[in-house]
Order: C-alpha cells, then structure tokens, then sequence
C-alpha cells in the first residue's frame, strides 16, 4: 500500500486506519501497556509491515517513560557461553519488542561499573548483569539507580537481586562422577579464578564426588581468566611423574587451555588421559575426538532471566526470585576408561 503523500512518513493514525482499530489499539500493540486480543495484535502488525512504520521511540520515551530498551553486560563476548546468553536474550528482547544495548566488562570489575552507569544514563528500562565478580553493591527493590535488575551466571549469592545461575555444584559433581565410573582415581580440576562463587561452586561439586568415592587425591589447580594461564597452570601437572588420568575442565576457557597444555607436552586425549570440558560449543566437534563436556542449558537460562526482568519491571516490589537450571552431560570420545599406567602405549582397562 502506497502513502499518500511521496515523501511523508505513516503515522500511527494510518496504521490503526490499515488495521480497523483505534489508534489506541496500535499504541498499546507497540508499548505493551495492556493486553490486546490476538486478532486485533496481528492486524496491527500486519499494517506495520505493510505500511514500513517507524514508531519515533524518542517520542514514545518521553510520553511513557520507557525506552523499550534493556541493557545487557557480560564478562567476554568471545567466550561462546556469554556470546550464546546474549543471542538468546536478544531473540527474546526483539520478541516483546525491546531493542538491547550490549556491553561488555572485559572481566574487569571497574569496567563493569563504568558500563552499567552508561546503560543506566541511557534510560534503558532493564538491566541483565553477568558479573565479573561477586561484588555488585545492591540497591533497594532489586534496582541498580531505580532500574529493575536480574544477575544471570554469576552473583548468585548476591543479596537484594533476582539472579538465575546453573546448578554449578550439581554440574561439577555428574562430571566427576563420570569420570570416577569410568574408573580414574587421579582427576584433577582445573578452575579459572579462585573466589568467583559460580567457580567455588563447581569446586565444591567435584570435591563432594571425590569425597562419596573414598578417594583423597582431590586436586584443584586453578589457572586464572585467560586460556594461557589455565594452559600454563595444567601444564606442571601434566610433566609430574604421576600425572594425572583425567582432566575436568571448569570452564570454555579452561578447556581449550587443558587441550593445549595436552598437546604442548606431546600427550593426546584419551590415549593419554581424558578430558572433559564444561560448556558445550561447535568447536568441540569438529576434529575427532570430540570432546565430552558438561552443558549449561543457554535457552533455559535466558528464558528465565527475561521471565525475571519482565516480571521486575511490571512490579517492582515483587519477592525476589532465584532460579538454578540443570546441566547435562555430553560424553563424546575424549573420555574413556582410565588407563594402567600412565604411558602412551597402555591399552585401557576393560
């Protein structure tokens, strides 16, 4: 359908006109203030579409106080797992109609403040953090400066806030678990930084599976927040004349650093020792053997945070909600039955 005019913009009155309804309707469609019947929302949609409407959301700002925006911050984009959670969130954003601005932290708490102060400049409506610590200072009603807030991944513990986070210590201990069934006494865990909660929590689940085994060789090495530290850190462990059987990777960082460190002391998974990783991504199969790792559920875990925010932003004073998901494990061939000895040419216990 054709405008009227050659160089005029459509107005929210030819919209409702396209559509049969009142201009109301079309304003309630677009801000999502009150409910509108199924049929009357896909009319409206159908006359946005066909007339190209551009709502002025400078305009609608101003006269709703809302700028259908949420601000979202992660640790790393690079890092597959909080690059997924952004995917996943900003499908569900576009959805309700809300636009995201994206920020990220580069692991650094300072920096983390500094962007969560420039999204709250931008009256965006809703914040979702993924911390790089566990140290947000809370405010009153679940709000960072009156902005309805909701913690994903990590915080958890973090009073004054809606958080959603895995089931860490759940996880850490099904994939302990399957590397003692699988008959490996000499697991180490490779962690990234000591003190981040949602890392403490993944320790404390491969101790509780250590400990349930009756073994006394729990070893935790922690590596740090980039690939080389945690390569360089597995490393040492690897040369030591009773290396171990099995490797746990904490994390995606973690994981691709205990593959390097494999390979840089001129060892292969299984062969040589197993390995298993934590968070899934493409990567993990696309040379042989693939890699066997513990998956955090991205769709579950988004869902919940935008349940979370939305719930938030419609009443602030709402009691606050935690919610854990479960984890799953993807055993794939870079895990096998622990070996006799610790040589390249042992076959695996049957």
């Amino acid at each position: 359908m054709a405008n009227s005019g050659a160089n005029k913009a459509p107005t929210i009155k030819d919209v409702a006109a396209l559509a049969g309804v009142a201009p109301g309707t079309v304003s309630n469609v677009l801000t999502g203030k009150k409910l509108v019947a199924e049929p009357l929302r896909k009319a409206v949609l159908d006359a946005i579409a066909t007339l190209d409407y551009q709502p002025n959301h400078l305009a609608s700002s101003l006269r709703f106080g809302r700028t259908k925006t949420i601000g979202i911050v992660v640790p790393d984009m690079t890092n597959p797992f909080f690059s997924g959670l952004v995917k996943e969130l900003e499908l569900r954003a576009l959805k309700a109609g809300f636009q995201t601005l994206l920020m990220s932290s580069h692991e650094e708490v300072a920096e983390e403040r500094e962007r969560i102060k420039a999204l709250v400049s931008r009256q965006v409506d809703g914040l979702i953090i993924a911390s790089s610590g566990d140290a947000i200072d809370p405010s009153p009603n679940s709000t960072i400066n009156g902005v309805p807030t909701v913690l994903v991944d990590r915080a958890f513990t973090v009073e004054g806030f809606d958080t959603v986070s895995a089931d860490n210590e759940q996880a850490a201990l099904m994939g302990a678990q399957h590397l003692i069934d699988l008959g490996h006494k000499r697991i180490t865990f490779l962690a990234t930084a000591q003190g981040l909660g949602n890392m403490e929590e993944r320790v404390s689940g491969y101790r509780k599976a250590m400990d349930a085994a009756g073994m006394q060789e729990a070893n935790v090495v922690y590596g740090g927040l980039t690939i080389e530290s945690c390569r360089s850190a597995l490393e040492q462990e690897l040369r030591r004349e009773d290396r171990p059987t099995a490797i746990f990777a904490s994390a995606y960082i973690a994981t691709l650093g205990a593959a390097k460190a494999i390979r840089a002391v001129d060892l292969a998974f299984p062969n040589d020792v197993s390995l298993l990783g934590f968070d899934d991504s493409d990567w993990m199969t696309v040379l042989r053997p693939y890699i066997s790792t513990i998956e955090q559920p991205l769709g579950e875990l988004s869902e919940a945070c935008w349940e979370m925010l939305q719930r938030r932003m419609k009443k602030r004073d709402s009691p606050m909600a935690h919610k854990r998901v479960t984890c799953a494990l993807r055993a794939r061939e870079s895990t096998r039955r622990a070996i006799r000895k610790s040589s390249r040419n042992t076959r695996p216990e049957e």
